[in-house]
């Protein structure tokens, strides 16, 4: 996929942009504003879903308990055949201008129905046929996102648009997050003895509140041209990219930072009742951390385009290690200084701001080095990181677990060797990206902004 950057300025393939398909001399704020909305829908979909969408399945009695498991690895797997494929579909096919657009407005009809499926009447399908609808449902979420993730890439012209573009971006991702949260609690609230199938409903309904806003803002953010250029063969694309260090260092980050966050959301709810001794309030601390990632987001936005990507994103592994170390000494008491704890460490989820704009910042690098722009394709293979990063967590987590021993029923027993494994195995993480971030700074170093 070539972006067009200004009706002068000549593409990959030495192509004229064409003509009104200039962009901004810098990004406007309603351009900010409305890329932003237009992340609500995946945004409403993505940790919540995974987490009440498992227990609401297997409470229908039609699959058993371990299939469950089975069904949602290997919609994982599935993830991971079909997300490059999608990339590469978005950068070759439907070309033209307002192309980002197409593919987004063709995705969402298809997710809708799906969800509307899925919490109507998933509890009681059979596992064949739940399975079709799982993969038919992600790939359209697939689709959806990395469409609207090469779109920022191609609105940005130096680190600091980026920066922005990706930071409002992460800040609407978190505040849909929190009311996606409490549309179930409020639902608990208002009707008392409601369903799991009543609360999951309720935040699903969101996503309906969602999808007009991202209409809306669909229509306002300026359209970019994409310009299908013949690929290079799959063993040209792994050759450049392999050889292109700073990639190669991003994908790392990417692992390592979704290995640690999923370490800690695999774990947390356990931390919350053997350690804390909180376990009727664990939802409670989950929001408190979003609410901290909301307040937070702007904050380390500034700060990334004040001081580099690299640098900032260190900051933010070094706050959330420090925060974690430091219950070693001292753990939080009670609910109020646990709620604190947890919005503290709620500051520092705001990884994907980083990594998204500084793979928005090595586009143009990487299609003068493949001759041609292939954005989608790597924003897929950044977002398949990603999952493969939390799949490995949560594997490793639970293998752990039941190393140590642990029962859930009786996680007091083991509750120290729970907290070693909730401190150590992020922050062993996030210690291994921060050197992979030093090698990067160097190689970012070099990127400038785009004319």
């Amino acid at each position: 996929m070539a972006e067009q950057q200004a009706s002068t300025a000549p593409s990959v393939s030495g192509i004229p942009a064409p003509a009104g398909d200039a962009p901004e001399a810098s990004l406007r704020p309603r351009t900010v504003a409305a890329y932003a909305a237009t992340a609500g829908p995946t945004a409403i979909l993505s940790l919540p879903f995974s987490v009440y969408l498992p227990p609401y399945i297997a409470e229908g009695g039609v699959i058993a308990v371990g299939l469950v498991g089975l069904l949602f690895s290997l919609t994982t797997i599935w993830d991971g055949v079909v997300d490059p494929l999608i990339g590469t579909m978005i950068d070759r096919v439907r070309t033209g201008l307002g192309a980002h657009r197409r593919w987004m407005l063709l995705a969402l009809v298809p997710l809708a129905l799906l969800l509307v499926t899925i919490v109507t009447v998933g509890d009681s399908l059979p596992f064949a046929a739940l399975f079709l609808i799982m993969v038919l449902f992600y790939s359209s979420y697939s689709l959806y996102e990395v469409a609207q993730l090469s779109w920022g890439s191609a609105l940005v012209r130096s680190p600091a648009d980026s920066a922005l573009l990706y930071g409002m971006r992460d800040w609407f991702a978190k505040i849909a997050l929190i009311a996606a949260f409490a549309a179930p609690a409020a639902a608990q609230i208002a009707m008392p003895g409601i369903s799991l199938q009543g609360r999951i409903m309720a935040y699903a309904s969101l996503f309906l509140v969602m999808v007009p806003i991202a209409l809306f803002a669909i229509g306002r953010v300026p359209p970019r041209t994409i310009v299908a250029e013949p690929g290079i063969g799959w063993r040209n694309e792994i050759r450049v990219s392999l050889g292109f260090p700073p990639l190669m260092l991003l994908f790392g980050v990417q692992f390592l930072n979704s290995f640690a966050f999923g370490s800690l959301t695999s774990l947390f709810v356990f931390f919350a009742a053997a350690v804390l001794d909180l376990d009727a309030q664990s939802a409670i601390l989950l929001f408190a951390s979003f609410i901290g990632g909301a307040i937070a987001s702007p904050v380390w936005t500034f700060l990334a385009r004040r001081f580099g990507k690299p640098v900032t994103m260190i900051a933010m592994a070094l706050l959330i290690s420090g925060l974690l170390l430091a219950t070693l000494a001292q753990q939080p008491r009670g609910l109020a200084q646990a709620a604190g704890f947890s919005l503290l460490l709620g500051t520092g989820f705001v990884g994907l701001l980083f990594i998204y704009s500084m793979l928005a910042d090595l586009v143009p690098r990487d299609a003068a080095r493949c001759g041609r722009s292939r954005s989608a394709f790597l924003f897929a293979l950044l977002n398949l990181m990603q999952k493969f990063g939390v799949a490995a967590a949560i594997a490793v987590s639970y293998a752990l677990l039941g190393f140590v021993g642990f029962d859930p029923q009786d996680g007091k027993a083991s509750a120290g060797a729970l907290h070693l494994l909730f401190v150590f195995q992020p922050v062993a993480s996030w210690a291994i990206m921060i050197v992979l971030l030093l090698f990067m700074r160097r190689h970012m170093s070099h990127a400038a902004p785009r004319l």
